[in-house]
C-alpha cells in the first residue's frame, strides 16, 4: 500500500500531467458544450468555475504555471508530506469560486465578463499558504522556505497589482486569499507530531537559555 507522501507526489505528478495534456490535446469532448473558463458571475456558464484553471493561453503562460506550482508544491511537501493533495482540493474549490465572485472588479465595461483561465490561482494559494505557515511556525526550516519564497518569487506580489490587463489578478488575489485563510484554519492541524526526543531536546534549550538571562542565582 502506498504511503500517504508518495500518494501526495502521484497526486502533484497527474495534476501538472492533466496540464500538460489539456494543453496538448484540447479539453475532452465527452464533456459536452461547457466552457472551460470562469466566467465571473454568469450562473449560464457556472460549471466552467472549477475547470478554468486547468487550461491555459499558450505555451509560456502553461510552463510558467507548471514550474512555479512544482516548487511551491515540493516545498509545502517538506512542511506537510500527507496533506498535499487536500490541500490542493480545497484550495481549487474555494479559490475558483471566489474568483467567480470578484472576478468583475476592477474591470470597466468592455471587459466585464471577461473569462480567466489558469493555475495561477494554485500558485499564488499554495505561495499565500507556505509563506502564512512560516510566519505562524517560526521554525528555522519554515522561516527557511519562507525566505526561500521570497527570494526566488520576488514578484510574486506584482502579480496582484492590476498593471497588465492580460493577466487575471483578481484570480491571484482569490488564491492568495483562500491560501492565507485555510493555513490559519489547518496549519496547527497538519503539522507532523514532533518526536518526544526532539521536544525534550528543544525544552531543555529552552530552560538553559531562560538561565542565561537570568540575572539572579536561584539558591
Amino acid at each position: 500500500m502506498l504511503n500517504q507522501r508518495t500518494s501526495s507526489v502521484i497526486a502533484i505528478l497527474l495534476v501538472l500531467l492533466s496540464l500538460l495534456l489539456l494543453f496538448s490535446y484540447g479539453t475532452p469532448a465527452w464533456f459536452g458544450n461547457v466552457s472551460w473558463a470562469i466566467f465571473p458571475l454568469n450562473v449560464q456558464q457556472w460549471k466552467g468555475i472549477w475547470l478554468g484553471a486547468f487550461v491555459h493561453g499558450s505555451w509560456d503562460h502553461l510552463w510558467g504555471n507548471v514550474i512555479a506550482l512544482a516548487i511551491f508544491s515540493a516545498l509545502f511537501l517538506i512542511q506537510f508530506p500527507k496533506q498535499w493533495l487536500r490541500f490542493w482540493v480545497m484550495q481549487h474549490l474555494l479559490a475558483s469560486l471566489l474568483l467567480w465572485l470578484i472576478g468583475n472588479v476592477g474591470m470597466d465595461a468592455q471587459h466585464t465578463g471577461t473569462a480567466h483561465i489558469g493555475a495561477s490561482i494554485w500558485v499564488y494559494a499554495f505561495g499565500g499558504f507556505i509563506l502564512t505557515a512560516g510566519v505562524m511556525q517560526r521554525t528555522k526550516q519554515s522561516m527557511a522556505i519562507f525566505f526561500l519564497v521570497l527570494l526566488m518569487f520576488g514578484g510574486f506580489f506584482w502579480g496582484l497589482l492590476p498593471v497588465d490587463p492580460k493577466v487575471s489578478w483578481q484570480g491571484h488575489l482569490s488564491g492568495l486569499i483562500v491560501g492565507v485563510c485555510i493555513a490559519l484554519w489547518k496549519v496547527k492541524q497538519w503539522l507532523p507530531p514532533i518526536p518526544l526526543e526532539q521536544e525534550l531536546h528543544e525544552n531543555d534549550d529552552a530552560d538553559e537559555g531562560e538561565g542565561l538571562d537570568d540575572p539572579y542565582i536561584h539558591l
